[in-house]
């Protein structure tokens, strides 16, 4: 399964990520429910950036992992928005509920966009940087 000492290593640090990311829903109050999604989605996230990495495929795609990642915290947003919200008397009818700014799919979408633009800004800034050092 491991080839190379490296890929032990990075998967003992994406273990720990998991791990980290359970303890930070924790700490902000998250009920079990929505730390078990949001621990099962980064789960998903850092497989698949994993096994990339691992296939050397990574090189060109590695700015959407941060928006993943940040996409992964979108079920915090959700409970954040309804956790103070008590109907009496509604336990067998359905409710409908204005969700606030912060829990719509614009925001979500745009937060999860800006890491992906922020890196392939870097990526092409430090591509620039390669490209002069190459000229002179």
């Amino acid at each position: 399964m491991f080839k190379r000492p490296e890929e032990l290593i990075v998967a003992v640090l994406a273990a720990l990520w998991v791990v980290l990311t359970y303890l930070i829903a924790n700490y902000f109050g998250a009920p079990a429910q929505t730390k078990l999604l949001i621990s099962a989605l980064t789960l998903i996230c850092v497989t698949v950036c994993f096994v990339l990495w691992q296939r050397n495929l990574s090189r060109t795609v590695w700015p959407f992992f941060p928006g993943l990642l940040v996409a992964c915290w979108w079920p915090y947003l959700d409970w954040v928005a309804v956790r103070d919200i008590l109907v009496p008397g509604a336990e067998s009818s359905a409710i409908v509920i204005s969700k606030p700014w912060y829990a719509g799919w614009t925001f979500k979408i745009i937060i999860a966009i800006v890491p992906v633009v922020l890196g392939y800004a870097v990526k092409w800034k430090l591509h620039n940087k390669q490209k002069h050092k190459a000229i002179d």
